[in-house]
């Protein structure tokens, strides 16, 4: 047995918190290589006590979330009791916008400690028969380049050219203010010759501004969730972390982590790049799949979240 934030776990439940390291603060969750079992939209977990469950659910737009004021309890370990997507906000787990969580059902602890973070509190209380925390699933190896399951699922968008790539943070006047972030296929010009596309630019998907340039990427930001057809661009640093679920394959739900998404569809290796995607509208369902060494998860219909898919 093995005791941790006062707590005597046992059997499968000790051996997962070895496994995936001590319990943290937001930003830094553990790591469990277990499938989750998907039980749609989220609730307090208490039909689970008493398990060792990795479980994957969502979470609604906090604004349109009929259990926001449902009480919490706990920090980083929370009650069985503890409504899900609030806990999940106050860990920083997710944002207003919602999307999908994972978590781990514990044994019960002698104590939890409320606390106020991310605009949301929660409260203290003594000894309860189950607990949960967030988690992540471990990355997974990466798949031999000859193995039939690596797939390319990228989608050739007709007259979308990487070199014209819309980047609103410039504030040089004329074309230079659009084509501030150039992304060009080694063969395909220099920066001088995307500045002379001329009416070219017209014709482009996106109202005639190419791809948005977003920065760094991570999910589909909540602006463009419910904005279907939206070219974006967004680049990943070189070894990225694949730690973060993602759903989907080809087709990605909007809360997906858009690197390992693009791992997945082959867009791009683990020395990162530029990717380009179209934002979709909500699917009625994603099927999950191996892919490049990326294990993706299948998923219901999603509200609110958007879709999108990597093109070139």
């Amino acid at each position: 047995m093995e005791i941790k934030h006062g707590v005597m776990l046992g059997g499968a439940a000790a051996l997962a918190l070895m496994a995936a390291g001590t319990v943290t603060a937001q930003g830094n969750l553990p790591q469990v290589d277990v499938t989750p079992k998907d039980i749609g939209v989220c609730k307090a977990p208490t039909s689970y006590q008493g398990t060792d469950e990795v479980l994957a659910c969502y979470c609604p737009e906090s604004a349109n979330d009929p259990n926001h004021s449902s009480a919490v309890w706990g920090s980083d370990i929370y009650t069985a009791d503890s409504y899900t997507c609030k806990a999940a906000r106050h860990a920083g787990v997710i944002g207003n916008a919602g999307g999908h969580v994972i978590l781990q059902m514990l044994p019960g602890q002698s104590s939890y400690r409320g606390s106020t973070r991310n605009g949301e509190q929660t409260r203290s209380y003594g000894r309860y028969r189950a607990s949960y925390r967030f988690v992540e699933t471990a990355p997974p190896m990466q798949a031999d380049a000859d193995d039939p399951s690596t797939e390319r699922l990228v989608s050739d968008l007709p007259d979308f050219d990487m070199s014209m790539i819309f980047s609103p943070k410039k504030k040089q006047s004329g074309l230079g203010s659009v084509l501030g972030a150039i992304g060009r296929r080694a063969s395909s010009g220099t920066v001088r010759d995307a500045a002379n596309v001329g009416a070219e630019l017209a014709n482009m998907p996106g109202g005639g501004k190419g791809a948005e340039d977003i920065g760094k990427c991570t999910s589909l930001p909540p602006k463009y969730r419910t904005e279907a057809f939206k070219l974006l661009s967004c680049t990943c640093d070189a070894n990225f972390s694949v730690k973060s679920p993602i759903w989907g394959t080809g087709l990605y739900s909007g809360d997906s982590h858009v690197c390992k998404a693009a791992l997945h569809a082959g867009a791009i290796g683990l020395e990162g790049g530029r990717v380009a995607f179209q934002t979709l509208v909500d699917q009625p369902s994603y099927t999950g799949s191996a892919r490049n060494g990326v294990e993706s998860m299948s998923y219901g219909e999603t509200n609110r979240l958007g879709a999108y898919r990597f093109v070139e």
